[in-house]
Parts: structure tokens; sequence; C-alpha cells
């Protein structure tokens, strides 16, 4: 059986954790439809279209991040503005993920000759 990354679509191997594409990490088929620990909310860098916040509840939770958005917009027209509330909130509180920088390079060291 062919497994797909929920995010970005890629074919996956079978025992794969992590999507080679766009990095997400990939919920097993023989797993419980829920995760079993859920993560730290952080506000992801990538994959964010305002804040990150939409993006940060459905990384955590491994839900469908257009589902998180349909049902904020919703919330936020039908809700008498509960979603956009929901959402400043989530936004103030939430910390952004931590920039990782690359290692810097060795500084360049001439051989040595005898």
């Amino acid at each position: 059986m062919a497994i797909y990354c929920r995010n970005c679509g890629k074919a996956l191997a079978d025992d794969a954790r992590f999507c080679s594409g766009c990095g997400s990490q990939t919920v097993p088929p023989a797993a419980a439809p829920y995760p079993q620990s859920v993560t730290r909310l952080v506000r992801p860098r990538a994959g964010r279209m305002l804040a990150g916040v939409c993006q940060g509840l459905a990384n955590a939770y491994a839900w469908d991040v257009v589902w998180v958005r349909v049902v904020t917009v919703l919330l936020t027209v039908f809700g008498g503005g509960s979603g956009l509330l929901a959402y400043v909130i989530f936004w103030i509180v939430m910390p952004e993920e931590p920039v990782i920088f690359p290692p810097p390079p060795t500084p360049y060291q001439p051989p040595t000759q005898p």
C-alpha cells in the first residue's frame, strides 16, 4: 500500500517517519488514528500563511491544515468573531519556532610541509 505525505503529497516509503520533501512527520498506517503524544505548540516558519497559528495547531495534533483554516474562517464569520479572537490569542501565546542555523564552516588550514 502506497503512503503519501499529508502536506505535500509526495510518495513515501512504508517505513518513513518523516517526508523527504517537506520534512513533516508521517503517521504510519498501522498506528492509531490519533497521535499518542502531542508535541509542543509552536508557530512554524515553513508552510504558514499569516502567523503560523493554524499550521502549528495542525502540526501538533496531526490534523490537516486546510481543515484548521476552514474552521477558523467559519468561526470568524459565523461565530461573532470568535475565530479571529482565538487566532490573535494563539498568535500571542504560541512561541515561534526557533531559527536553526547551519554550523559555521571550518577555517581553511593549508597543508603543512615536513
